[in-house]
C-alpha cells in the first residue's frame, strides 16, 4: 500500500478478521452496489465520466492495473505453469489469481466496516475483461509486439529486524518507437505511480531509459455525496532511471518526494555476478537506510532496516 504509514508487518496483521469484512462486499455485490448507488459506481469504477476529477478516477487503476495488468499476469502465469507441465495451467493460473488478488483486496480494506465497491469493480468486472483479452493471441502480439509490454516489478524482501514486508511494488512498463531506426522510443511506466519519458535502444537488447512523473504518496477519502467509503490519491512528484536487457529489468534508481521513500535502487539477478552467483539488491533510503538481498530462486528475499515503518 503506498500510504505513508500502512502496517507492512506481514506476520501481524488480523487477515481472518479482515477478510470479514472484504466478503460483506463481494459475498453481496449486487446489494452492495444497491446502497453505494448504481449511477455513481459505474461513473466513478467503470467509466470515466469526469477524468479530470481527483474525486471520481477511481477508475484508473482498474483499467490499468487490473485490466492490463491482470491479463497480462493470468496470461503470463498460464504460461509458466505450461512450461512446466501442468495439466489444465490456465485453470492453476486463474487459481493462483484468485488467491493473491483476494489477499491484496483484503489488505487494502483493512478491516474497514465502511460499504466500499473498488473490490466489485475489481474482481468481478477488470480482472475477468484482462483475463477474457489476454486471452486472445491477437491481443498478445499487440501488446507484446506493439507497445513492449513488460513487468518492471520490485524486489519484495523481508526486514529480519522488524518483520515489515519491503521494497514492494508492481510496475509496468510499455514503449512505442519513436525512430524509423528503433534507436529512441517513448516509454510510459506506471504501477503506484505514472512516469513518461524516453528510451534509448542499444544493439544486444539493450535499453537506457529516464522518466519522470507522478506517483500515490497515500491514499484519502474521496469527496463524493453518497454512503460507503471512496478513496482517492494524493499524489507527489517522482523521477527514474532504468538499464534492460531484452526488456528484463536489469537496473533501476528511483527517487520521489514521498519522505519514507526518497530514493531506491534495485540491482536485479543476472546483472552482477559474484563467482558462480548472480544476486539481487536493493537499497531505499527514506526515514532510514533499508537494504536487501534476493535471488531469482526465491520470490522473497532477506533485508534489514531500523526504522519500525
Amino acid at each position: 500500500m503506498p500510504a505513508r504509514d500502512h502496517d507492512r508487518g506481514i506476520f501481524r496483521l488480523p487477515y481472518r478478521a479482515w477478510w470479514g469484512n472484504t466478503w460483506a462486499s463481494l459475498g453481496s455485490p449486487v446489494g452492495t452496489v444497491n446502497r453505494f448507488g448504481w449511477k455513481r459506481f459505474l461513473t466513478t469504477e467503470v467509466f470515466p465520466s469526469d477524468p479530470l476529477n481527483r474525486n471520481r478516477e477511481q477508475f484508473i487503476p482498474n483499467y490499468f492495473l487490473h485490466g492490463v495488468g491482470a491479463g497480462m499476469h493470468y496470461r503470463a502465469t498460464a504460461e509458466w505453469y505450461q512450461h512446466h507441465g501442468f495439466h489444465r495451467p490456465r485453470l492453476w493460473s486463474l487459481a493462483t489469481m484468485a488467491a493473491y488478488h483476494l489477499l491484496t483486496e483484503t489488505v487494502e480494506t483493512a478491516g474497514s466496516g465502511d460499504l466500499a465497491v473498488d473490490a466489485i469493480a475489481d474482481i468481478y468486472i477488470f480482472n475477468p475483461m484482462g483475463i477474457l483479452l489476454f486471452s486472445s493471441d491477437r491481443v498478445c502480439r499487440f501488446f507484446s509486439g506493439r507497445l513492449g509490454l513488460a513487468e518492471w516489478s520490485q524486489q519484495p524482501v523481508l526486514n529480519a529486524r522488524t518483520g515489515n514486508l519491503e521494497n514492494m511494488g508492481q510496475f509496468y512498463v510499455v514503449r512505442h518507437p519513436l525512430s524509423r531506426d528503433g534507436a529512441w522510443s517513448a516509454m510510459v511506466h506506471f504501477g503506484l505511480h505514472g512516469m513518461v519519458g524516453l528510451s534509448h535502444n542499444r544493439p544486444g537488447g539493450r535499453s537506457y531509459s529516464a522518466t519522470a512523473g507522478l506517483m500515490v504518496e497515500n491514499l484519502i477519502t474521496a469527496d463524493q455525496e453518497g454512503e460507503g467509503r471512496v478513496l482517492t490519491a494524493e499524489l507527489t512528484w517522482s523521477g527514474g532511471l532504468f538499464y534492460d536487457v531484452n526488456r528484463s529489468l536489469m537496473m533501476s534508481l528511483m527517487a520521489s518526494g514521498l519522505p519514507t521513500n526518497r530514493a531506491r535502487v534495485n540491482v536485479y539477478p543476472g546483472a552482477l555476478k559474484v563467482g558462480p552467483f548472480s544476486p539481487g539488491m536493493f537499497a531505499a533510503w527514506g526515514r532510514d537506510l533499508t537494504f536487501g538481498l534476493t535471488c531469482s530462486y526465491s520470490p522473497l528475499g532477506l533485508g534489514w532496516g531500523s526504522h519500525p515503518q
